[in-house]
């Protein structure tokens, strides 16, 4: 046979922003060899009349770390036709990690990305199968993956190496920035894509501390392992800020390194009403200077759904610290039930409290997070389960009551399991749509793998394709696959992904325009140890191949005996 696979008759948009055009694309051991004109006899020949066939979409901003070595397809990012990702985003992984640091870790990926612990431990058993981050490196690549991963090290995990339990306590000395110096170079000798950190003030660990990175002197740690990475001569450095951009940082980091910066979100309303433009016009301005420094940002609504036995949207809030530090579910109960605490929770949200950060912004972004608060639903509500899907102002304006006092009673009167859903930012559409064209953006911020039972973000490429461009009409189909698979390739120097080409790595998303979508979120429980998350199916989806090899859909597992397809990308290109 010619072909092991033919994809005939398709619309082929080759991920370069180039138009598409119908034709035929022949694979054979793995790779495209044929493109265009496919007239030899294939194995397996698949009729794609009305479909658009593309690239693999190229995910650079998961939490894949530990389900990896449980989960090696990843999902759901593959049933939405991700073929790499990148893993490690905003500095936190698991290597390098000693033993004894091992619970450090894992409860601050439980409190700062929303992980199950149980989930967690189960996933990952009593015996590691690593320490350091080469260690970790070479047990992805023999546990095997569904989809080709590359891996950022870590600035939390190589500080706690470095440090122990005073990573979350105090500043490095120089002998201990020597260390993780060290560390960040022996990382990108074992082909981490590059390194990254978190300054964000909605990263709080373990016991309500700031997550380890938070805790690093710009000048004296920062900037030295920004040197580090860029002594290896490859790979970029990813700064997760939160609300207020830090352009000077992010100058100084690409001065210290060389190497190309992704920063961290820059989304509709995080700032208040239009002033992501301020941060595109600042982004431009330095790209106009020879900068490679990229705003990431989210296509879909950043929407948190929470209940109060760990109520993460308020981990910003220094009324509820008693909340994070609360001993169990009784001592929660009380303070929610305290007529202080609700008295001051209501002068928050009015946005005349002074016991907390959380409107530290200004009355513009005050203002984003009291429509927040406003445009909350509840989304599970086992007493009453006619109130699930209604906004909770509307349901306190029929009872005479507070939203806030409301709010509370709700999750009391369901002993904590009551679930709320809260937009957060990025949910005006037409400021979305400002950011989506801006031409020095780039898409990411997904999060797969973290926030499983508040929030599902990986499905954002069949939302992006089915939203924004069939029923918006926003931009070109053209475009948007551009978007997410050469442009995300490109800024995170993935090498030989996210492009159709003779030669390449067959990695394919089939797909049909008039029906791809996103799929509403359900919730199952199908983590170790029980642990529920969110999923979504994809709508139109037709087909996903990682390296000439054709994934099962969403529910089914590769045949018995099939060789995982994905490559571990060190420094961006499959070993």
């Amino acid at each position: 046979m010619a072909y092991d696979v033919k994809i005939a008759g398709a619309r082929i948009v080759d991920g370069t922003g180039a138009p598409g055009f119908v034709g035929d694309v022949g694979v054979r051991d793995g790779r495209i060899v044929a493109m265009g004109h496919a007239p030899d006899v294939a194995r397996e020949t698949v009729n794609a009349d009305g479909l658009v066939l593309a690239p693999g979409f190229v995910d650079i901003h998961t939490h894949y770390d530990v389900q990896v070595l449980w989960d090696p397809m990843m999902t759901i990012s593959p049933w939405h036709g991700v073929t790499t990702v990148v893993v490690g985003s905003c500095g936190f992984g698991v290597a390098p990690t000693r033993p004894a640091d091992r619970d450090l870790i894992l409860r601050t990926l439980e409190r700062v990305e929303a992980m199950s612990y149980d989930a967690l431990t189960a996933g990952l058993g009593a015996s590691w199968p690593f320490e350091t981050f080469p260690q970790y490196m070479d047990a992805v690549e023999a546990s095997g993956s569904g989809i080709n991963i590359g891996v950022m090290l870590g600035h939390t995990p190589v500080r706690v190496y470095a440090m122990g339990a005073a990573a979350v306590e105090r500043t490095a000395t120089p002998d201990e920035v020597a260390v993780m110096k060290e560390l960040v170079r022996e990382g990108m000798r074992a082909g981490a894509m590059g390194f990254a950190t978190s300054v964000s003030t909605v990263h709080v660990g373990y016991a309500g501390k700031p997550v380890p990175s938070r805790f690093a002197d710009f000048a004296t740690e920062t900037i030295e392992l920004a040197r580090a990475l860029g002594e290896s001569g490859q790979g970029l450095f990813h700064y997760n800020a939160a609300r207020q951009p830090h352009f000077d940082n992010y100058v100084a980091l690409a001065d210290a390194s060389g190497r190309p910066v992704c920063w961290t979100p820059l989304l509709s309303g995080q700032l208040g009403p239009g002033r992501h433009r301020e941060a595109l016009t600042r982004s431009a301005e330095l790209i106009a200077q020879g900068y490679r420094i990229t705003p990431q940002t989210a296509v879909r609504p950043i929407v948190s759904e929470f209940e109060f036995e760990s109520p993460v949207v308020f981990d910003t809030w220094k009324l509820f610290a008693p909340v994070r530090t609360a001993s169990d579910s009784a001592a929660r109960r009380r303070i929610y039930a305290d007529p202080d605490f609700r008295r001051l929770f209501r002068e928050e949200v009015a946005g005349r409290g002074g016991n907390d950060d959380f409107f530290s912004g200004g009355a513009a972004e005050g203002e984003t997070r009291r429509r927040s608060f406003t445009l909350t639903e509840m989304s599970f509500f086992p007493p009453d389960k006619s109130l699930e899907g209604r906004k909770l102002v509307d349901v306190a304006a029929e009872r005479g009551a507070h939203a806030c006092d409301l709010l509370l009673d709700l999750a009391l009167a369901s002993d904590l399991k009551a679930r709320f859903r809260m937009p957060l930012v990025n949910y005006d559409e037409a400021e979305v749509t400002e950011l989506l064209l801006d031409p020095n953006i780039v898409i990411g911020l997904g999060d797969g793998g973290a926030h499983m039972s508040q929030l599902c973000d990986a499905c954002y490429p069949t939302y992006l394709l089915g939203h924004f461009v069939r029923d918006r009409k926003i931009m070109a189909l053209e475009r948007a696959i551009w978007m997410i698979t050469g442009r995300t390739a490109e800024v995170y120097g993935i090498a030989d992904r996210g492009r159709l080409a003779v030669g390449r790595p067959a990695d394919l998303a089939l797909f049909d325009p008039a029906t791809i979508a996103a799929g509403p979120l359900e919730r199952v429980n199908d983590m170790p140890a029980g642990a529920d998350r969110l999923i979504s199916k994809p709508v139109g989806m037709h087909g996903v191949w990682v390296n000439g090899t054709r994934l099962p859909p969403p529910g089914e597992a590769l045949p018995m005996g099939a060789r995982l397809p994905g490559r571990l990308l060190r420094h961006g290109r499959a070993s």
